[in-house]
């Protein structure tokens, strides 16, 4: 299966379109239903950190969705423009932390591997992968 590149706006509104999206690209690809509800749930998350990570930077570049399975897995990576996570970075506020802590167990709970990373050219990624 080719590789998905979509940008959207950083607003929670667009979250729901990369839910459909996502969904449709997992059915697609194979995954049983409960995967794609698991990996719709966890990229939802991801895009939602995305957003609130540009809001805080107060940047308007999108949040940046890529798509890739391939034989072995489905990966989905999330990037934004905003501040590095505390936990992989610069220092975060406690309530920041707080979300980011639950954020973790949740995308822990539903994929089998996630990474926040840092972007060379600023911003956070968020790698998700379901093994097949």
């Amino acid at each position: 299966m080719p590789t998905v590149d979509l940008d959207i706006p950083p607003r929670s509104a667009y979250v729901a379109v990369v839910r459909l999206v996502v969904s449709s690209l997992a059915r697609s690809a194979g995954l049983q239903e409960t995967a794609v509800d698991d990996l719709k749930i966890a990229v939802s998350e991801a895009c939602a950190n995305a957003v609130m990570s540009n809001e805080e930077a107060g940047t308007q570049d999108p949040v940046s969705i890529a798509w890739h399975a391939d034989d072995d897995k489905v990966e989905v990576q999330v990037g934004d423009r905003g501040k590095i996570y505390g936990s992989v970075g610069a220092a975060a506020d406690e309530r920041a932390s707080d979300r980011l802590s639950m954020s973790m167990a949740l995308l822990d709970s539903l994929v089998d591997e996630f990474s926040y990373e840092p972007r060379p050219d600023g911003g956070m990624l968020t790698r998700l992968v379901v093994r097949r």
